[in-house]
């Protein structure tokens, strides 16, 4: 039946007048917008055409779809679908809740949410790593999982969805103690599965160090928000006045973030040249960025920076800049290649456009975006095979693993009125656990049990392990680089070492 009361009538007559007004002040930043070149005739009427098409079609929809329609929200998804047209997931348009959940990102550093740092791959979400003693931790995600879905809703992204990843950054997000039920494809299982978790509130740490054997320090930078220059020199103080003689700089899983914080990382280690540079359409967008004379980390400390294909952005600037001249370095894989740079300009009734404004270049003038930097010392992490992951997953899902290593835990805690803290308590079992499985048909290396073994234990004891060189074999040859004297070698290289 077409109906429509008086009070309706007048919410859509409002409704519409709000597109009018929004179509004619989008005529007039266009044509203020436009150049000589393209202010023609023939742009002029495509424009308006489809400016009239886009109030037609909201005005047919208010009319005639079957349920209420949200204008407000079609008009969102106009602004959204307008921008994903370019092709590029970093120039989206941000609400205002956008702009708070970035707030909290990168210079409140806490948010309510599960613990996972996350980056996109061909649309898809995968996560990079669950950051430790959270509930993405607790709940077994792992580094290259995939996230179809949040809630039941898609977490694909691209111009079909209207997703970025933001989108589903504020979909993971929520107030502490609410559950959100994440659809992850993992290698190794056949089927997508659901897993639960409950959120807590998430300090970002974008900062960790340690004091490893011989005196080398270790600092990994997971990010660079408003707080990285800060717990950066802090770090590299302590290690100093615990009398560290080299350094690895970790930029593993690192996906970047505040152009100043990477400038100031990589400030830190060099005394001149130039750091990074930008270039875009509009020449306020041209900058060059010089180092300071005053260094942080003294110049002949030898420096082993770690990168992966997960380093990206800031992480590449200061790789890039260690690179190029010549202060470290890097040992890994290649990082991910984004070599651009964006700014928030913020809308008259609230909210921001992200907008790609410039490449960015490294000091000797290559622009990595989707290139990525080579590092001068390759060496590839260990990886499971398709066959050795699948055996995994059935381990995992058997709760064979899980029930031998927690039983033991508490056998202990009974025995002792207290928890666990040596791995060698678990160690030590290790052959029953491996009977244990082949009995369920499941046939590992044992290395790869006690690895797996381990994670259970320390997930349960409360132990994270960064940095851990006994797992980590690009960790472990960064540790050799600097103690066999290498470092000056593969500076000298033309060509990357493999190792």
């Amino acid at each position: 039946m077409w109906r429509l009361s008086l009070m309706r009538n007048r919410r859509y007559v409002l409704h519409i007048l709000l597109i009018l007004v929004f179509a004619g002040a989008l005529t007039a930043a266009l044509k203020i917008g436009q150049s000589d070149d393209a202010n023609r005739s023939g742009d002029r009427t495509t424009i308006i055409q489809l400016q009239r098409t886009l109030i037609e079609v909201i005005q047919m929809t208010r009319e005639n779809y079957y349920r209420e329609v949200d204008v407000k929200k079609m008009m969102e998804g106009a602004i959204k679908g307008a921008l994903a047209s370019l092709g590029d997931p970093y120039t989206f348009y941000q609400s205002p809740e956008d702009q708070k959940r970035e707030r909290e990102n990168l210079f409140e550093a806490q948010f309510g949410g599960i613990g996972i740092r996350i980056y996109e791959d061909k649309g898809f979400i995968k996560i990079a790593m669950p950051l430790p003693n959270t509930p993405a931790s607790r709940a077994g995600l792992q580094p290259g999982d995939i996230i179809l879905k949040v809630d039941g809703k898609t977490a694909v992204l691209g111009a079909e969805t209207g997703l970025n990843i933001y989108d589903v950054v504020d979909m993971l997000r929520g107030k502490p103690n609410t559950p959100v039920t994440v659809t992850i494809k993992r290698r190794g299982r056949a089927e997508p599965f659901d897993v639960t978790l409950i959120r807590q509130v998430i300090d970002i740490e974008s900062v960790k160090y340690a004091m490893l054997p011989d005196k080398i320090g270790y600092i990994w930078v997971m990010s660079f928000t408003g707080k990285t220059e800060q717990e950066f020199a802090k770090a590299v103080n302590e290690l100093k006045r615990e009398g560290m003689k080299a350094l690895i700089l970790d930029l593993r899983w690192d996906s970047g973030g505040l152009l100043s914080a990477a400038k100031a990382v990589a400030d830190a280690f060099l005394s001149e040249g130039v750091i990074v540079s930008t270039k875009g359409r509009r020449k306020e967008f041209n900058n060059v960025f010089m180092a300071d004379e005053k260094t942080l980390v003294p110049n002949d400390m030898d420096l082993v920076v770690l990168v992966n294909d997960v380093s990206a952005s800031g992480a590449e600037i200061v790789a890039g800049a260690i690179k190029d001249n010549k202060r470290g370095v890097l040992l890994g894989t290649k990082t991910y290649g984004k070599g651009v740079v964006q700014e928030r300009f913020p809308l008259r009734y609230g909210g921001a456009v992200s907008i790609t404004i410039s490449s960015y270049y490294t000091p000797s003038g290559v622009c990595i975006d989707k290139q990525g930097i080579e590092p001068n010392i390759i060496v590839e992490p260990r990886k499971l095979d398709d066959v050795e992951a699948a055996m995994r997953e059935k381990m995992y899902e058997s709760g064979v693993l899980e029930n031998f290593v927690i039983s033991r835990i508490e056998s202990y805690e009974r025995k002792n009125g207290k928890t666990p803290k040596d791995f060698k308590l678990i160690e030590a079992k290790l052959p029953q656990l491996m009977k244990k499985l082949r009995e369920e048909g499941i046939d590992l290396d044992e290395e790869i049990i006690r690895i797996e073994a381990r994670k259970v234990f320390d997930m349960n004891v409360g132990i994270s392990r960064v940095p851990d060189p006994e797992t980590d074999k690009q960790l472990q040859k960064a540790i050799e680089v600097i103690k066999n004297g290498m470092v000056a070698k593969a500076l000298s290289s033309e060509k990357p070492i493999k190792m």
